[in-house]
């Protein structure tokens, strides 16, 4: 053997879009059974048309038209309400929350994690009943005032999001109905809470009366209301502070609230200048400075980031159907978890250590396109309009 020749051959690691589109099939169909047998189109069609409005972000009805050998919309629609059973929505989310859970970094759920819960709103501007629990009313956003909520449990994990739990946040729920759910979903799988990160529309003394006999630590972004007095008052000075706060509330009761005050100066960021203050609310022991706890809290921010990267995987729908609409968000989130997941498991260089993962490889926007590639190559995509011509 020449001197300048490897004495061994370094073994090649190959991820292949076929692999990629299997995982998310074979992940699919095991949570949900459909029965195709009195059609003569398969389960994996259905799927398929599922999977190209998620990564396209289209409608049901833009898929089967963009894919030549796909069944109709009624057909997949008809098949995606079989999943919806007469039990309501409580059923469906159980089903949805194992489905998210599926494949997930071995170990991630072996140690106490970083978790944060939030809300995120997406608009509905179809008409609906008064009555109607699904449909909530909230502040003006993209021409509605109202939405369906969803509250998601995530864990953030060397700034990687893993979504664990989704529920649809009812008309009738209060904050907490919704903390509960999820914390209860979250210790089902097993999840360590080591602290929680829990937004301002959670701010209420219900919810920190709760969280008070839990065992984990939590920050709470304080809601900042009143014009100069109540936590409006605490806002003042040029330096950061720890503080204690009364707060009594006629449906919650009184509560002593550990409050940071943290001071922070704009200086064009944002093209904002001038003083700006943030609060938050420390349960449980957190032996830190107010300027650590604002740094810490911003690590919450990465649950934010995931709901940007669902609606650019979230398929469009203009149905009433909440269940339709929660379970294109659960497709969602759990096209990203399997995202996370092949990387974690996949795209890394073995060494002593931590594990090194190669998110370069694999950006978002290759993983949409593998999926979508896949499913043009299986249902075939037209290149071409054919006009039949009237006589």
């Amino acid at each position: 053997m020449s001197p300048t020749e490897p004495s061994a051959i370094a073994e090649e690691k190959r991820l292949s879009a076929p692999e990629v589109y299997e995982l998310a099939q074979q992940t699919l169909q095991a949570h949900f059974q459909l029965d195709m047998s009195d059609s003569p189109y398969e389960v994996q069609d259905i799927w398929d048309v599922v999977i190209a409005a998620s990564v396209e972000r289209i409608s049901i009805e833009s898929g089967c038209d963009l894919l030549e050998a796909a069944p109709s919309a009624n057909t997949v629609r008809t098949a995606l309400n079989s999943l919806f059973s007469d039990e309501g929505l409580a059923k469906l989310e159980q089903q949805i929350n194992q489905l998210l859970v599926a494949r997930l970094p071995k170990k991630l759920l072996n140690k106490r994690r970083i978790t944060a819960i939030d809300i995120t709103d997406i608009p509905y501007h179809g008409h609906h009943d008064d009555e109607d629990e699904q449909v909530r009313r909230g502040r003006a956003k993209s021409g509605t005032t109202h939405f369906h909520s969803f509250g998601t449990l995530v864990i953030l994990h060397r700034h990687k999001r893993y979504t664990l739990a989704v529920t649809l946040m009812r008309k009738s729920d209060k904050a907490l109905d919704v903390l509960k759910r999820l914390l209860k979903q979250g210790k089902k799988v097993g999840l360590r809470p080591k602290r929680l990160y829990v937004d301002r529309g959670f701010d209420n003394n219900a919810v920190v009366a709760y969280l008070k006999q839990q065992g984990f630590a939590c920050i709470i972004a304080l809601a900042i209301r009143g014009k100069t007095g109540g936590t409006r008052g605490l806002c003042k000075g040029r330096k950061s502070q720890q503080v204690r706060y009364r707060r009594e509330s006629r449906q919650y009761g009184r509560q002593s609230l550990p409050l940071f005050i943290v001071c922070k100066y704009s200086k064009g960021h944002y093209r904002r200048r001038g003083v700006r203050y943030f609060a938050y609310i420390l349960i449980g022991d957190l032996k830190m400075s107010a300027r650590q706890v604002y740094e810490e809290y911003r690590r919450r921010f990465g649950i934010e980031t995931t709901y940007r990267l669902m609606n650019t995987m979230r398929a469009r729908t203009s149905s009433r159907s909440a269940a339709l609409r929660l379970f294109l968000v659960a497709v969602a989130l759990l096209l990203l978890n399997l995202w996370a997941y092949i990387k974690w498991h996949h795209l890394f260089r073995p060494r002593r250590g931590p594990r090194q993962v190669l998110h370069h490889l694999l950006p978002l926007a290759r993983w949409r396109l593998w999926l979508w590639e896949m499913v043009k190559q299986r249902l075939g995509f037209s290149l071409e309009i054919v006009l039949s011509q009237e006589v």
